[in-house]
């Protein structure tokens, strides 16, 4: 019994669902390795600097932005490297995006019960705007982050620099028709069973 007529398309939907896992992996350890990081300067900067330098709350926040920003650079050359990403501008936005989802759930998550068991639901109204804009820019950063880093990765096309090495297949100038190999399927009446 022939399950599929063609596997084309079973293929296609297979490689869709492996790629999204891969992408959301990818995104949910870009996502842990900020968002621990994130905690551990936010708790160093309430307990450690801001009662020292006598920082006032909107000062004290905007010292962070830098070091969330270097750490989200950080952890995505980490991620690049450690998973082999692709450089593929599509493929790093979806995982910057799908890691922004995770953050955005992850802070909702750890801030509403906090948030509503102190009482401090003024707070967030009575931010600073300068504060808050830093703050958008550094998740539109984070987000971004894995493609920006495409421009200062080396292409590969142009040849090895010092100490790099190339790898070769034999097919950089072929079409991807050309270079994989296609498996012809046989009609379903001319199969003969036996």
């Amino acid at each position: 019994m022939i399950l599929f007529e063609t596997t084309e398309s079973v293929i296609e939907v297979l490689w869709d669902i492996v790629l999204a896992i891969y992408v959301v992996k990818i995104a949910f350890a870009y996502f842990l390795l900020n968002f621990l990081s994130g905690l551990a300067l936010v708790y160093l900067s309430s307990h450690h600097l801001t009662p020292v330098i006598q920082l006032t709350t909107p000062q004290s926040e905007l010292v962070l932005v830098p070091f969330l920003l270097l750490s989200s650079i950080i952890w995505a050359r980490f991620t690049i490297l450690y998973y082999e990403v692709p450089r593929v501008g599509g493929f790093r936005l979806a995982a910057g995006a799908t890691a922004l989802v995770f953050l955005a759930g992850a802070s909702l998550l750890v801030t509403t019960p906090i948030l509503y068991l102190e009482g401090l639901a003024g707070w967030i109204w009575e931010t600073d705007k300068k504060a808050g804009l830093a703050f958008g820019a550094l998740l539109v950063a984070y987000t971004l982050m894995m493609a920006i880093q495409m421009g200062f990765e080396h292409n590969g096309e142009t040849g090895a620099g010092e100490g790099e090495t190339t790898t070769s297949h034999g097919h950089e100038k072929k079409s991807i028709v050309a270079a994989v190999p296609t498996v012809n399927l046989v009609k379903n009446s001319k199969v003969k069973m036996q």
